[in-house]
């Protein structure tokens, strides 16, 4: 295999692949998705055959939609009744020209679109977090188990699922009733926030930081508040949690891309406008009389974003918000952070022993947060040969090079303290 052919063709499938599944989905109907991420799937597939021996065409991406769209052909004309039914497809090459919306509605961005599509009550809210975050958000499988703490083979599973009753209850592109719309909005709002979570922490590769996805995680939101959706409390909920956490992205690494802690960084780099934006946004959310998980997230944030440095921080003002976070929206990553302040507020003995609750509970099972932090709280308290073994385990769970490279560090200190 020509390994620069192989490079641009796996450029393209990540890059361009929810531009393509867009496309065809116009064309051929949202129930379709399966096939639509199998025949381009095939298309990839070709592509690593063909472009060896006869070059790679000058529009890799128009390649790519034509070749899926006539492996979509192939299939729809196995089936009478829909081959009758489907339209033209010489203009998917550009849809600039012949695109229609795919609805009259409040939303006018064809990714949120396909993301209510994907959001349909009869699917379970993890089956559309899965399709979500794989076909429209272009996750791969590892980093959405990792996001949503479960296995890939369940992820494997809830994806097929999906695809199948997307295909079988013949979903449409229609806006649904404003009371779906509400309960959709939940699990796209959820998902946005995933997708932000692996853009500023990611959990494999080289980067601790993938820019384009935090980027694309705001568009959305911002897209969101530009809507005629009624109640936009959670989404301006959501804005500010988003922008404070933005704020900070440039002081989170340093120049050679290693990781800086909170306590550690310089908060000269921490963007002020980010900030400002993310308190107007706040103090807008605060309007609606519905509070979400993400009011309470983002007045977290506020408490970090306008602390003075480190030892400022009002850490009892973050514990209560995170014990009511406990109470109103219960999760093992809602006590792994509550076990920050914890530690900031009672010291590490009691931190260590919500954290090892968790542990044993198995609740956040691959999860290199967890024994990272166990690291972090036995060092304070002392005991650096017992931090050292749970440094060492994180080690073996964590996948990008600037963590890795911490943990290292921190075990380093442990050995030589």
């Amino acid at each position: 295999m020509d390994v620069e052919t192989r490079r641009i063709v796996e450029r393209c499938f990540r890059e361009k692949r929810r531009e393509m599944i867009l496309v065809l989905a116009r064309k051929f109907g949202a129930h379709r998705l399966d096939d639509i991420d199998n025949a381009i799937q095939g298309a990839m597939e070709k592509a690593l055959s063909l472009w060896p021996q006869k070059g790679t065409p000058p529009n890799p991406v128009a390649w790519f939609i034509v070749v899926a769209q006539n492996l979509m052909l192939d299939m729809v004309r196995k089936d009478a009744l829909v081959s009758a039914k489907v339209p033209d497809v010489s203009a998917a090459l550009y849809p600039e020209k012949s695109e229609e919306p795919l609805w009259a509605g409040p939303l006018e961005d064809d990714v949120l679109k396909m993301m209510v599509v994907c959001a349909h009550p009869e699917l379970k809210p993890r089956e559309t977090a899965v399709i979500i975050l794989r076909l429209i958000c272009n996750l791969g499988v590892e980093e959405i188990s990792k996001g949503l703490l479960t296995t890939t083979a369940a992820v494997k599973k809830q994806l097929t699922r999906a695809k199948q009753k997307i295909r079988d209850l013949a979903i449409s592109f229609d806006l649904p009733p404003p009371d779906q719309l509400d309960v959709r909005l939940e699990r796209i709002l959820q998902c946005i926030y995933l997708l932000y979570n692996e853009g500023y922490s990611a959990y494999v590769g080289d980067n601790l930081i993938r820019r384009e996805l935090c980027v694309e995680a705001e568009r959305l939101v911002e897209l969101l508040l530009k809507s005629s959706l009624e109640d936009k409390g959670r989404i301006w909920a959501l804005s500010a949690l988003l922008s404070f956490q933005s704020s900070r992205i440039e002081a989170r690494t340093c120049s050679n891309g290693r990781l800086v802690r909170l306590a550690d960084q310089d908060r000269s780099r921490w963007n002020q406008e980010k900030i400002a934006s993310g308190l107007v946004a706040l103090g807008r959310s605060m309007g609606s009389t519905q509070r979400s998980r993400y009011h309470l997230e983002a007045a977290i944030a506020a408490c970090h974003a306008t602390a003075q440095s480190y030892a400022d921080t009002d850490w009892s003002r973050i514990r209560e918000f995170y014990e009511d976070l406990a109470a109103l929206f219960p999760s093992p990553v809602v006590d792994l952070n509550r076990s920050v302040a914890i530690l900031m507020t009672d010291g590490p003995d009691p931190a260590i022993e919500l954290l090892s609750a968790l542990d044993d509970a198995g609740k956040l099972h691959g999860m290199y947060l967890l024994p990272a932090l166990l690291g972090d709280f036995h060092r304070r308290a002392g005991r650096a040969d017992q931090a050292a073994v749970y440094y060492r385990r994180a080690l073996g769970l964590s996948q990008t090079e600037p963590v890795q490279h911490f943990l290292l560090g921190q075990m380093e200190v442990c050995m030589l303290g």
